[in-house]
């Protein structure tokens, strides 16, 4: 798995703390324009108005465990557009491959989820099972496999079991790019060893956010 210019420096420090909030980094990698920096942290201004991600973003808050954001220039041949550093609890977002609010908003999310299952659980990166449960997670409870989300992709397929099956492709693809887990055959068996339990976990959210139906302002129209 591709990782920003920065990771090499940090694997390299001590870690005294985690973090200390939510905050944009302009000279976060050198290689990033302003005017891609300034369109990275507008979409990320306007994620942090979205319920979804003021719920994870003040969960992580109350056990002490805030995520860094920053914004990076991606080569075009990795294949993620984002990715979380549980040693670091950052985030870093490619600024110059999301241009589409609402997307960059279904991709932070889905690190948020792995922000937030990293600090209320011990996860090993060594375990299969346990990377394969909160890829499980992040891609169910993001938004990015919901059926208003990929309606035109899912036209004229079997529309009830659809995100389920999205969300194991997209679990599975996420293992397969991990360092530990690119076993095709481990891969698998940790996918289907997590499936049950955590296709049915939506904390912190206490209901599935894709059925919550409660009236909420469109932060975009505000």
């Amino acid at each position: 798995m591709w990782r920003p210019s920065f990771a090499q420096e940090y694997d390299g420090t001590p870690v005294d703390r985690a973090s200390a909030g939510v905050l944009m980094e302009p000279k976060c990698d050198n290689n990033l324009s302003a005017w891609e920096f300034e369109a990275c942290k507008f979409m990320s201004h306007q994620a942090f108005s979205n319920w979804k991600v003021k719920l994870l973003v003040n969960a992580l808050s109350a056990m002490n465990a805030p995520v860094d954001l920053s914004c990076v220039r991606c080569p075009s041949e990795a294949r993620h557009r984002a990715g979380y550093s549980p040693r670091h609890n950052r985030i870093w977002m490619c600024a110059n491959r999301l241009w589409n609010p609402f997307e960059f908003r279904r991709v932070l999310t889905h690190e948020l989820v792995h922000a937030f299952d990293f600090a209320r659980a011990k996860i090993e990166p060594t375990n299969c099972v346990h990377m394969a449960c909160t890829e499980i997670r992040a891609w169910n409870l993001s938004g990015e496999c919901d059926l208003w989300t990929k309606w035109f992709t899912f036209l004229g397929q079997d529309m009830i079991n659809q995100k389920q099956r999205c969300v194991k492709e997209g679990a599975l693809a996420s293992l397969l790019d991990s360092d530990r887990c690119q076993d095709l055959h481990l891969a698998r068996g940790a996918l289907e060893e997590a499936w049950q339990p955590c296709w049915k976990d939506h904390w912190p959210f206490t209901t599935k956010p894709d059925l919550d139906t409660r009236w909420r302002d469109n932060p975009m129209l505000s």
